[in-house]
Parts: C-alpha cells; sequence; structure tokens
C-alpha cells in the first residue's frame, strides 16, 4: 500500500501493520520517535491529510482534541492505510544547523593516504607477453603493489582499450584501475553519526576542499531517543541489531547516492570514508552487539580504530574503499569526542582547559597540571526537548531565546516563526533568565504570584506566572486562541536541574581529580551545534557551566565532524587521533564514592 510524505512528496510501498513511523524510517523521512514506539513523548505528531483517521491511538493523551479533529495522529501509534499521504512542518532542523558548523582549523594540511597516478601502460605483444599486473609494476619500481581481485577483475577491459590508465594506490595496494587520466576524481566521506543527527561529507581529498554535504535526523531514533533505550532494542530480538545497523548504513548511502546525482561524480571515486560517533553508534555502524555498555561495568567490545573494506557494509562506495572508525576512548566517551579534541590545542595539558559535549550524555575533557581526564554523565533528553512539556529539536518555530525585562518576555524563534515549542538553547536560556529575574529560587521551585510581588516584579512579568494547584508554569508565549501557548512547567525545570547537575557534578569531580580550581581555567571549549546557539551567560546562570568570563568560553562548531575530516583528509591527524584516545584517563563517575554527593550539591541554582 503507498503512503506519501509531505513536503518532500516520497512515495512508499508500506507494508500492511506497519506504522506511519515504521514506513518513514524505511522511506528515509525523518520524524521524530524518541519513546521508540510507546506514544510517551508525542515528538512524532503528524497530519494526516489522506487515509483512515477513524482510530486514533493516543493513551497517553499527547494530542489535544483540536489536533485530533484536525487530522493530527502519533506516527508511532497510527497504522498507515492505502494512499495515506502525510504532512510534517517544514521545518529547519538541527541537522541543517550542523551544515553550517563545520570549518577546517587555520592552516590545517591534507596529506591524503590514498593517492592516483596516471600512467602509461604498454600494449601486451608478442615481444612483450608480460601480465598486464606486471606492465603496470614496471611504471612503479620502487614500489611493491599488491593487486585485489576487485582490482584485478577490471584490468582486462581496461589495458584492452586504453594504454593510458590511472591507479589508485593505499600503501601499495591498486585498490582501482581506470581508463584515462581520472587523477582528479579522488574523494572521501567523512560520517559523524551523532544521536540525534547524521552528518554526512563529501570532500576532494587532493585539494582539501569540501563539496557536499548531507544532515539528516538520525533515523535510528525511530527506535529510541537516547544510546540505552537502542541497545534495549538491539537485545529484544536478535534480527533486531542487522535491522538498526541497516538503517543507518542505508542512510548513509542516500547521502551518497544524493552527492553523486548533484556534484556529476562516480560513487566509485570515493576511495575513503571516516566515521566517528559514540561508542554505542561505533559498535552499531560495524554491526557490533553494544548489549554491556547498557550494563555495569559498560565494558566496550572494542575502543581501537577499526578499518574494514566498503563492501563488506554494504557502502555504495567504492568496494576496496578503507572505512576508518576512529578509536573511542571510554564505554560512553566515543570518537565523537576524539575527533572533537584534535581539532583544539587541548592536550596540551599544561592549562586548564575543559571540553564539553553537552547532549543526552554530557561526555567532559578536562586537561591540566600534566593530566587528560575524561567522563561520561548522563545528562537526560531535557537540552534536547525531549522530556520538556513542549520540548522540541531546533526546527522552524522553535522558541530559541529568551530575554525577561521589566516589559515583558521577548523571546525568539527559528525562521521568525510562530511558537510551536522549544529548543535546547531556548530552555537553558529561559530557566536562566527564570533564576536571574528570581521567578525561580535556588531550589528550583518556581515561586507564586504573591512572592513575586513582594520581590517588586513588574506586572508585566507578572502575568506570565500562571498558578496551578499542585505548581506553577511560566508562559513564555501567549497564543491567540489561548490553545496553543508556549509555557515552562515546574517539571520543566526540575528536568534541566537533574541534567545540569550531573554535568556540573561531573566537571567538580574531575577538576578535584586533577587539582584544577574554578580560577584556573583558562578555556573552556563547547563542542557541537548546541554549544554554537546557547548563549553562555544563561548557562553560568543556572550552573552548568563554571563561573568564568566569558571570554573564556569557545564554540567550536560541530567539532566531531570537523575532526572526522581532518582524520579522512590527513594520515598525521589520523595518528593523532588515535594517539589522543590512547592516553586520555577515564574516570567512571558511577565507580566514585563521592559523586552522589557532588551531585546533590549541584542541583541547587
Amino acid at each position: 500500500m503507498k503512503i506519501t510524505f509531505l513536503p518532500q512528496n516520497i512515495t512508499w510501498e508500506a507494508n500492511t501493520g506497519e506504522t506511519i513511523l515504521q514506513a518513514a524510517v524505511k522511506a528515509g523521512v525523518n520524524i521524530d520517535g524518541n519513546c521508540a514506539g510507546s506514544g510517551t513523548c508525542g515528538k512524532c505528531k503528524v497530519k494526516v491529510l489522506e487515509g483512515d483517521v477513524s482510530q486514533c491511538d493516543d493513551h497517553h493523551h499527547k494530542l489535544t482534541e483540536d489536533e485530533i479533529e484536525a487530522g493530527y495522529r502519533l506516527a508511532c501509534c497510527h497504522q498507515v492505510t492505502d494512499g495515506m499521504v502525510i504532512e510534517m512542518p517544514e521545518s529547519e532542523t538541527t541537522a541543517s544547523r550542523k551544515k553550517k558548523l563545520i570549518r577546517l582549523p587555520e592552516g590545517f594540511v591534507p596529506k591524503a593516504a590514498v593517492t592516483k597516478q596516471c600512467i602509461e601502460v604498454p600494449a601486451a605483444s608478442l615481444r612483450n607477453q608480460n601480465s598486464d599486473e606486471a606492465r603496470i609494476k614496471g611504471a612503479f619500481p620502487a614500489e611493491d603493489l599488491y593487486f585485489p581481485l576487485e582490482t584485478l577483475l577490471k584490468l582486462p577491459d581496461i589495458t584492452k582499450n586504453s594504454e593510458e590508465i590511472t591507479i589508485t594506490l593505499r600503501d601499495g595496494e591498486v585498490i582501482d584501475a581506470e581508463s584515462g587520466n581520472t587523477e582528479r576524481e579522488n574523494y572521501g566521506v567523512a560520517v559523524d553519526i551523532g544521536t540525534t543527527t547524521v552528518v554526512i561529507m563529501l570532500w576532494n581529498v587532493v585539494s582539501g576542499e569540501m563539496i557536499d554535504i548531507f544532515a539528516a535526523t538520525n533515523p535510528q531514533g525511530a527506535y529510541g531517543a537516547d544510546v540505552i533505550s537502542r541497545i534495549t532494542y538491539v537485545m529484544e530480538q536478535e534480527e533486531n541489531l542487522d535491522t538498526i545497523q541497516k538503517t543507518i548504513i542505508d542512510c548513509i548511502n542516500k547521502a551518497v547516492s544524493a552527492f553523486a546525482e548533484r556534484e556529476g561524480i562516480k560513487t566509485s571515486n570515493i576511495y575513503q570514508m571516516t566515521v566517528v560517533g559514540n561508542t554505542t553508534m561505533s559498535h552499531i555502524f560495524l554491526g557490533v552487539n553494544p548489549a554491556q555498555l547498557a550494563l555495569a561495568p559498560f565494558t566496550p567490545v572494542f575502543t581501537a580504530a577499526v578499518d574494514t573494506a566498503a563492501k563488506d557494509l554494504k557502502l555504495t562506495i567504492c568496494p576496496e574503499a578503507q572505512v576508518h572508525v576512529s578509536a573511542n576512548i571510554a564505554g560512553h566517551v566515543g570518537s565523537d569526542i576524539t575527533a572533537g579534541i584534535i581539532t583544539t590545542d587541548l592536550m596540551e595539558c599544561d592549562k586548564g582547559h575543559l571540553f564539553i559535549d553537552i547532549g543526552t550524555n554530557g561526555e567532559i575533557v578536562l586537561t591540566g597540571n600534566g593530566r587528560a581526564v575524561a567522563c561520561s554523565t548522563a545528562a537526560g533528553p531535557a537540552f534536547e526537548g525531549s522530556s520538556i512539556k513542549q520540548g522540541m529539536r531546533a526546527a522552524r518555530g522553535a522558541i530559541e531565546r529568551v530575554d525577561i525585562l521589566d516589559s515583558g518576555v521577548e523571546i525568539a524563534t527559528i525562521g521568525d516563526a510562530q511558537p510551536i515549542g522549544i529548543c535546547g538553547s531556548g530552555i537553558i536560556d529561559a530557566v536562566g533568565e527564570m533564576i536571574r529575574v528570581g521567578i525561580v529560587d535556588k531550589s528550583g521551585r518556581l515561586l507564586s504570584r504573591e512572592k513575586l510581588v513582594k520581590k517588586g516584579l513588574s506586572e508585566n512579568i507578572l502575568r506570565h506566572v500562571k498558578e496551578g494547584e499542585k505548581a506553577n508554569d511560566f508562559v513564555l508565549y501567549f497564543s491567540e486562541d489561548g490553545k496553543s501557548d508556549v509555557v515552562i512547567t515546574q517539571k520543566d525545570v526540575r528536568e534541566v536541574q537533574l541534567a545540569k547537575a550531573a554535568i556540573s557534578a561531573g566537571i567538580t569531580i574531575m577538576m578535584k581529580e586533577i587539582g584544577v580550581k574554578e580560577d584556573q581555567l583558562a578555556k573552556i571549549s563547547i563542542a557541537g551545534a548546541f554549544g554554537n546557539y546557547i548563549r553562555n551567560t544563561s548557562a553560568i546562570h543556572i550552573g552548568l557551566l563554571p563561573k568564568i568570563e566569558e571570554e573564556k568560553i569557545h564554540s567550536l562548531g560541530n567539532s566531531a565532524g570537523i575532526g572526522a575530516s581532518m582524520i579522512l583528509l590527513s594520515c598525521d591527524s589520523k595518528e593523532e587521533a588515535e594517539k589522543v584516545a590512547r592516553e586520555i584517563e577515564h574516570i567512571e563517575l558511577a565507580a566514585r564514592s563521592d559523586f552522589q554527593d557532588q551531585y546533590m550539591m549541584a542541583m541547587m541554582f
């Protein structure tokens, strides 16, 4: 049965009994599936323009009566029917934002591992009956060349039709041969597999120029919003590992196909791929069962870099292309952190330098006093909007900035669109402003109007406080009909408390471990799109970051994607990444007797 997704205008042949979300994953359409199909998060809301809407499975009451009447359904719960047409809001997503955050460090010099050389190969004759292989080797007397079967199969047609051929070399291995001069057709792909977002970059490894970029919500999100839920999915049935691995492989192949079509290149001329991601993503990408990462002592199957052939993973690039999965640091500190570190001067270790990557997990690296330590802390999904009542990913209509002034509340949304929810940077901004103004006290309680009147807050601010029987809400945006207000609830504030406390406690423990005090921090580097869009003052107000001068806080952009590209383009960067992963000491917070105490102390704003 056919289902069409708008505005992408993608039509897919779905199977009977599938949900809209399951069909979307197979069709390559990105729909948030944070709760893995349980219907508890309400983030997969779509509008059914055509098709059966006589039933509405919404056991957790995530849809309003007006939305149900208008044809909105939860994609994870609603089954497809033939001819169904689904509409999703067109949006500027976190993925598209990450596209803008790739910039190689100044002075970076590519040093390609794969080279191409055009040579003249004399035709075979009665006087020269040397094999095709031997005649090619004759052009490289100083090198001991090896020809894999994949290349040997190409040689008869190539040497028969042309004396000018281009061979592609990697460490003495002839991984490709082509007629004519194709020396400049030498491409590589860098992949950053984030839990939420996948960014895939096409590079010309000769010029060091980025040719194209593809970014999308990680389709594995249909099986769970975080790594633990995806590991749980893998553990449920034996075939689930293959299913979730195939989902990411298909995503990469889709990007490669789009590159080839847009740029007019051959996918067979892509000779390298570098992949980074958290340790769970690395395992799943390679088809390695990550189950033990969900249970103490959280031991990964591997941490060292892994190299394999593209054909073994069914990637649609040159079959003999090397796929390099960069080294992880520990069970929950992955190669995305390794890649991010090589974009900085973090490993100089002579000053207090803090590196933070904030997401569902908060990875933290600290150097100073000659040591480099790392930890991971479960921040939860608050900073990505999943556990916030009206939280959402960075998309059109998401509130991303909040200012609370005497004159009232000022907001900014992505795309300057009508507010429909709030994303991570907006959540931090909102709570940070509420603390600064005194609407939220140090314990995290959202105060009543009566108490705020005594504090002297203006009526323009007080009108945003909505009092309830058990707790108060703070309205960021009043809709015209009063049915679509965007609010921060008391529970939302508690979720932010839990998330920031986990990260703050991790930072405090590592600073104590290597003897670096807050006033000795020379730099804080924040990785990812999240770090590029949060307001530093708000992050400091809520206690997410140590209290240091703002000029010492630096956004790295998509450091994982940048680092992956550096590893792809330079043998030196590849070696540096492997060295970094070996040298950093991992601190397991769960094994620290002081973590719980630090965590409870960090709960206070």
